[in-house]
């Protein structure tokens, strides 16, 4: 029993260190998402596109990320609530990935929304893709 513990000891340590690195990102990422939503709000998407992975910016066009940003503000209006209801965390060898869902409630209707970041060198979360489903989007 004393030699399993000596190589299960480690690798528990491990994962808890882990798990606080990877608690510590989601808190980062959620303060990512509220200002995503303060941007939207205000209609400054610019903002989001500059500080955007380019991983982003690789998968669409300025004027396309734009353009599907001021649908959302103007056919749901601004955010009135968000609340977390789903989270994935996945390392790989191209850097550590955050998925957040989000339902969110806007003035005009509400959506599901999902953000994945990257975490870059400094450890600061990065967006690499958006994505909302709302059916009051698209009747709207």
């Amino acid at each position: 029993m004393n030699r399993l513990a000596r190589y299960l000891v480690p690798f528990a340590v491990a994962a808890m260190l882990a798990g606080c690195g990877v608690k510590e990102s989601f808190k980062d990422a959620s303060q990512e998402v509220a200002q995503f939503h303060a941007a939207l709000d205000a209609g400054k998407w610019q903002g989001l596109w500059a500080e955007a992975s380019p991983e982003l910016r690789n998968a669409t066009t300025r004027n396309k990320f734009g353009r599907l940003l001021d649908a959302v503000h103007s056919k749901l209006g601004k955010v009135t609530a968000s609340e977390q209801v789903g989270w994935n965390a996945n390392a790989t060898t191209g850097g550590t990935y955050l998925t957040l869902t989000m339902r969110t409630t806007f003035e005009k209707g509400s959506g599901t929304e999902r953000f994945v970041y990257r975490k870059d060198d400094e450890g600061k979360p990065k967006l690499v893709a958006y994505n909302i489903q709302s059916q009051d989007m698209m009747l709207n």
